[in-house]
């Protein structure tokens, strides 16, 4: 009888044993599977943060500045600038490179607003065309427009692109450049009250 008690005893401890084993065997496998969505899960945050970190970065330090605006008429006795208007832009510094291919130009008054794209023809509707000034790397040319650290070009707006506008004396006009990264620049432009002789006259600054 005792020997019968004394099995039993020991088959109990071995259930037990068993149980706990399966039970240890068990959290092991849930805590290499936790670590395995955990480091799955950090590598994915991690290339996402790098990611969106070298956005923000583009974001922020890209920008492009307007040196001048001059308004373009066909003679001197011209009272619109009828020849449109000429921009003068370089990037800022820091700035990465900009493709004019990706900007679009908005011009509008009170009543008729315009959204250019990049062309390499001149006068063709809803364009602007772009040429060089300044450029160290060669990098600007027609049909790859980029601007790098240290270029100049003067963005070109004919008047046949923006029709309805007429650029009088005393007229009132925005102009918005939306680069595809960075913040749009914005200008407020009004014409003088004359334009004199010159066949170019100075809007901005």
């Amino acid at each position: 009888m005792k020997a019968n008690r004394k099995f039993l005893m020991d088959n109990e401890r071995g259930d037990i044993g068993v149980g706990t084993l399966i039970i240890f065997i068990a959290m092991v496998l849930v805590a290499a599977v936790a670590a395995t969505v955990l480091i799955y899960t950090t590598g994915a945050l991690q290339q996402k943060a790098s990611k969106t970190s070298k956005e923000a970065t583009q974001q922020i330090s890209t920008n492009i500045i307007v040196e001048q605006v001059l308004g373009n008429r066909s003679s001197s006795a011209s009272a619109e600038l009828n020849n449109g208007l000429i921009i003068r832009v370089k990037p800022d510094v820091g700035t990465t490179s900009i493709d004019l291919r990706q900007m679009i130009i908005t011009v509008w008054d009170k009543s008729y607003q315009y959204d250019l794209n990049y062309s390499d023809t001149l006068n063709v509707t809803n364009t602007f065309t772009a040429t060089v000034v300044r450029d160290e790397d060669q990098s600007f040319n027609s049909s790859t427009p980029v601007l790098n650290s240290g270029d100049l070009v003067k963005i070109i707006i004919p008047a046949t692109t923006i029709p309805e506008i007429h650029l009088s004396t005393r007229k009132t006009f925005w102009i918005t450049l939306n680069l595809e990264l960075g913040s749009p620049v914005n200008l407020e432009i009004t014409t003088p009250n004359s334009f004199g002789v010159n066949q170019y006259v100075m809007l901005y600054p």
